[in-house]
């Protein structure tokens, strides 16, 4: 798949993202046995979401999906458990020939910008084939800037204007994914923060159209997030399968409303933006939490993590709401 051979377990973002899927997972543990899903997702070279799953939940039922020669070879060799089966087989494959006893937890781990409408009709066509409490999550490209070519000026050698760009953008996602977006939506929305919400609300119809053979039934958005990865802004949501009738009560049982990372409704989205710190910083900034906020943390540090304050600001923010899920690294000599 692309990005297979990306380190994304040394990329704080990404694990972060990780870490947030198990807490949901915990929380839906409360109504569901989780150490019984079988759990499929785009494992790539180093299989680290795994890792995270079986040693939360106990799961013996692991399948990673790899099309890429190079990547899943790393796989056969990298397996770190016996119960992970290393498939080199497509998602659209799979997907097709989908055929899981019991439940599942399936992670369309997507990172191609251009392939928004293969990637749709994959989420739709996986979605019928689902059983009441399966779990998705999927994750998209939410870059604005993919969605045109590299040139910032016009045919008379000018600067384009962000209007000029937004309407270019969104012509590009019109033929893409067009008859998935809502009308509310326009090119003004083609912005680093309104592009996500564009994303989520054109999966939201998606879902509406898949499950339409299935009125009882709906996909129920829990957590959606965006982070940057590389340079690329990133969207993942993750949701269920439910019943019509039994979403308010699944909800309360699973005291999702307390849970503040909770997103519950299409478009919204919570932004992860964290800071690579040194471990000095790291240690300076958790002493003053949960405490103290973003502004007397800057104050007392003397520096900003960014030229501009106020980004500087969102991002002592970001780490403030999740730093007990912020990654370690260190090296290790064997």
């Amino acid at each position: 798949m692309s990005g297979a051979l990306v380190p994304y377990h040394q990329r704080q973002n990404k694990a972060v993202d990780r870490h947030l899927f198990i807490d949901l997972l915990v929380r839906l543990n409360r109504r569901l046995p989780i150490v019984d899903y079988t759990y499929v997702s785009f494992g790539g070279a180093f299989l680290e979401d795994f890792k995270l799953l079986h040693g939360a939940f106990g799961n013996r039922k692991l399948i990673s999906l790899e099309n890429d020669q190079i990547a899943w070879r790393r796989q056969q060799f990298n397996v770190p458990l016996s119960c992970i089966s290393c498939l080199h087989q497509d998602s659209a494959d799979f997907v097709a020939q989908y055929a899981i006893e019991g439940n599942a937890i399936v992670w369309l781990d997507y990172a191609s910008a251009g392939e928004t409408r293969r990637q749709f009709n994959e989420f739709q066509a996986l979605l019928p084939k689902l059983r009441r409490y399966d779990i998705v999550k999927i994750t998209f490209n939410a870059n604005p800037n993919s969605l045109r070519d590299s040139r910032s000026a016009d045919e008379n050698g000018k600067r384009e204007t962000a209007e000029v760009r937004n309407k270019k953008r969104f012509e590009v996602l019109d033929k893409r994914i067009g008859d998935f977006i809502p009308q509310e939506f326009n090119f003004e929305s083609m912005t680093v923060d309104g592009y996500p919400r564009v994303l989520s609300k054109a999966l939201e119809v998606a879902a509406s159209e898949a499950l339409k053979g299935q009125s009882n039934m709906l996909f129920q958005p829990l957590t959606s997030f965006t982070y940057n990865d590389l340079a690329h802004q990133m969207l993942t949501i993750s949701g269920i399968l439910l019943e019509r009738s039994e979403r308010v009560a699944f909800i309360r049982d699973c005291a999702l409303r307390a849970f503040r990372l909770a997103t519950l409704r299409w478009g919204d989205y919570k932004k992860i933006m964290l800071p690579a710190l040194t471990a000095r910083e790291r240690l300076f900034i958790d002493q003053h939490l949960p405490r103290s906020r973003e502004r007397t943390i800057q104050r007392k540090l003397k520096f900003w993590f960014d030229p501009d304050e106020d980004v500087s600001l969102e991002i002592l923010k970001s780490y403030i709401e999740f730093y007990r899920q912020y990654p370690n690294f260190h090296r290790v000599l064997f």
